[in-house]
C-alpha cells in the first residue's frame, strides 16, 4: 500500500463528496486506501459516504473527539508506506497524490512533505508552510510587523513569506489540511497530540517529526484548493478560543524547553492579549453597522423635534389658524414652540425606545446580514420600524406628543440610513474593480470561457469557481476551475461567496430560471448568459478585450 488517506468529517457533507471525488480521480497508478473518520456528522455525511463510496473505510466515532483523536481512530488502522491527512473542505488536483508520493520516495530524509494550498480564488494561503512559533515571531505577527516586512527572515518567520512560494522549500510546519507523513516517521514519534481538540495539533506533529531530525518540506509543484473552516463555520468565537487554548498548550509543551531564559508567562499573556484582542475586533466588527446606524437615528430623532419645535413652523401654523378664524372654521390656538415637560429620564426614553425598535427591526430585516448594503430594504425597515414605533406609543399616552414630530422622524431616517448605504455600495463596488463571478455550467461553453479569462491582460472578472449541473461533477475541475457547487446550491454560493455576478451557459441557464426569480434580496447580482456558439470560438478569435466578450445581459445590476 502506498497512501492511507485520511479524512476527518464533521458535518461538511457536500464538500466531503467534493473531496473524496478528486482523491478518488487521484489515485490512478498508486495503491491507496481513503479513510473516512465521522466525527458524530448530524447532516446526513456517514450515509453519503457509505451509499456513495463504498471502496471507502468509513469509520463512525459515535462523538465530536476532536481533529486529534477523530484522526487518530483512522491513523492506527493505516497500512500504507505514507499517511495523507485531508480536510473535506478540499479538492485536490489528479497529480497531487502522486506528485507527494514520488517526492517522498525521491527524498528519504523527508518526513512529511505538503503542497500548495490556495484559496478558491486563486489566492494563497500562507499556512501552506510555517515556521515554529517563537517570541520574535510570536510578537512579529501579533504587532503586524510581519504585514510590514514579509520578505524579512526573522520578522517574516511565522508565515515564512521570505520564501518563493513556486520553489521546494525546507519547511518547520505544514497545514494539517494536506500533510503527508511518511509511516515509518509517525510510528517513531507518536500519532497527533490528542491534548489539542482542535488546531495546533499540525504544529505539534511538526515539531516532534523536526526534533527527531526528519525533514520537512514544501512542494508547490502540486496544489489542492482549500475551503477553510467550513465545520466551524457555524462557531466563530469558540473556534477563536480553540486557537488561543492550543497555542497555550504548545507553549506549555515545547517552548518551555526550547526558550528557558525567556520567560513563558510573558508568551501565555501575550496569547491571551491576542486572543482578547481578535475577539474585541471581530465584536467590533459586528457592533459597527448597529452602532452606524444608531448614531444616525438619533440624529434623524433630533432634526424631527428641532423641525417640530421650530419657530418657523410656529408662525406657520399660526398663520394657518388665523386663516382659519377669519373664515370661520374657529380654529384652537397651539403652542407649537412648547415641548412635554419630561425629565432627562423620559426625554431619555423618547430617544432609547425609538432607536431600540429600529435597530431590532433592522436585525430581523437581515439588515446586518446579506443585506446590509441594501438601499431598498433599509427604507422597509425604517417604515416598519415607524409603524412599531406609533403602535408602542399608543399604549404609553404620556410619550403620545406629536405625530408631526414621529413623520419627520420617519423622513429623515429613511434619507440619513438609506442614503448612507446606497453611497456606501457604491464606494465598495467602485474600489473592488473585478466583480467576484460564478460559472454556471461545465460544458465546452464554460471551458472556453475560462481559457478566454486567462488570456485576457486584464480580466474584468473574478472567477471564483463553476456550478455543475450533477452531484458527480461536484469536485472536479474544468481548465484547472473547481466545481465548486450545485445549481441547486446557487442560493448558498451566492451569499457564501459574496458573489455581484453570475455567468450561465445555454445549457443551464433553463435550469436556473426558477431559482433567479428576485435574486434572493441582492439588487448589486449581475446575470448574464454565454452564447451557445462560444464553444466554436476559435483560439485565434479570442477576444482581445474584456469589452468583446460576447455575454447576453438577462438581468442587469439594480
Amino acid at each position: 500500500m502506498d497512501l492511507s488517506v485520511v479524512f476527518l468529517s464533521y458535518n461538511t457533507k457536500d464538500f466531503t463528496e467534493g473531496a473524496l471525488r478528486t482523491v478518488i480521480d487521484a489515485t490512478e497508478g498508486l495503491e491507496v486506501e481513503i479513510f473516512v473518520a465521522d466525527n458524530d456528522s448530524r447532516d446526513g455525511s456517514p450515509d453519503m459516504v457509505a451509499e456513495k463510496f463504498p471502496q471507502v473505510r468509513l469509520i463512525l466515532n459515535g462523538a465530536n473527539l476532536g481533529f486529534s483523536a477523530g484522526n487518530n481512530v483512522a491513523l492506527r488502522e493505516a497500512t500504507g508506506r505514507y499517511v495523507m491527512l485531508l480536510n473535506t473542505d478540499t479538492l485536490v488536483r489528479k497529480d497531487t497524490l502522486r506528485t507527494l508520493v514520488d517526492f517522498m520516495d525521491a527524498h528519504p530524509e523527508a518526513g512529511a512533505a505538503g503542497c500548495k494550498i490556495l484559496n478558491p480564488d486563486g489566492s494563497l494561503q500562507l499556512d501552506s508552510r510555517r515556521g515554529f512559533p517563537s517570541p520574535l515571531a510570536a510578537f512579529s505577527k501579533m504587532s503586524g510587523l510581519s504585514r510590514l516586512f514579509p520578505r524579512h527572515p526573522r520578522l517574516g518567520h511565522y508565515n515564512m513569506t521570505y520564501l518563493d512560494p513556486e520553489e521546494i522549500s525546507e519547511v518547520e510546519v505544514l497545514s494539517g489540511s494536506c500533510m503527508v507523513v511518511r509511516k515509518e516517521v509517525m510510528d517513531q514519534v507518536g500519532m497527533m497530540d490528542e491534548d489539542y481538540f482542535m488546531y495546533g495539533d499540525d504544529i505539534d506533529w511538526c515539531y516532534r517529526i523536526h526534533s527527531a531530525g526528519w525533514k520537512i518540506y514544501y512542494v508547490p509543484t502540486t496544489e489542492i484548493i482549500h475551503f477553510r473552516g467550513e465545520s466551524g463555520r457555524a462557531e466563530p468565537l469558540r473556534i477563536l478560543y480553540l486557537k488561543s487554548k492550543a497555542m497555550s498548550i504548545f507553549v506549555n509543551k515545547h517552548m518551555r524547553h526550547r526558550f528557558r531564559f525567556f520567560p513563558i508567562w510573558l508568551l501565555q499573556v501575550a496569547i491571551a492579549f491576542y486572543g482578547l484582542l481578535k475577539f474585541g475586533l471581530r465584536l467590533a466588527r459586528h457592533l459597527f453597522l448597529p452602532c452606524v446606524d444608531g448614531a444616525l437615528m438619533l440624529i434623524g430623532l433630533k432634526l424631527a423635534l428641532a423641525l417640530r419645535y421650530h419657530d418657523r413652523l410656529h408662525q406657520f401654523i399660526h398663520a394657518i389658524e388665523q386663516t382659519a378664524n377669519r373664515i370661520g372654521l374657529e380654529a384652537q390656538p397651539t403652542n407649537w414652540l412648547t415641548p412635554p415637560p419630561y425629565t432627562e429620564t423620559q426625554w431619555l426614553m423618547v430617544y432609547a425606545a425609538p432607536t431600540a425598535i429600529w435597530l431590532l427591526t433592522f436585525y430581523l430585516f437581515g439588515l446586518y446580514g446579506r443585506r446590509k448594503y441594501s438601499a431598498l430594504w433599509t427604507s422597509v425597515g425604517v417604515a416598519l420600524g415607524f409603524a412599531s414605533v406609533v403602535t408602542t406609543v399608543f399604549f404609553f399616552k404620556a410619550y403620545n406628543f406629536s405625530r408631526l414630530a414621529a413623520g419627520a422622524a420617519w423622513f429623515f431616517n429613511t434619507l440619513l440610513l438609506a442614503g448612507w448605504r446606497l453611497t456606501a455600495r457604491r464606494v465598495l463596488h467602485s474600489r473592488r474593480g473585478r466583480r467576484r463571478t460564478l460559472l454556471v455550467g461545465t460544458d465546452a461553453a464554460a471551458e472556453r470561457f475560462v481559457g478566454v479569462l486567462e488570456k485576457l491582460e486584464k480580466p474584468p472578472y473574478e472567477l471564483i469557481g463553476l456550478v455543475g449541473e450533477g452531484p458527480e461533477q461536484r469536485g472536479r475541475f474544468v481548465a484547472d476551475r473547481p466545481v465548486i457547487g450545485l445549481v441547486d446550491e446557487l442560493q448558498r454560493l451566492v451569499r457564501r461567496y459574496e458573489v455581484e455576478q453570475l455567468i450561465f451557459t445555454s445549457a443551464t441557464v433553463s435550469l436556473s430560471l426558477d431559482q433567479l426569480e428576485g435574486r434572493w434580496g441582492r439588487r448589486n447580482l449581475r446575470i448574464c448568459m454565454l452564447p451557445g456558439t462560444f464553444a466554436d470560438v476559435d483560439e485565434e478569435q479570442f477576444p482581445a478585450s474584456a469589452g468583446e466578450l460576447p455575454l447576453i445581459e438577462i438581468a442587469p445590476e439594480k
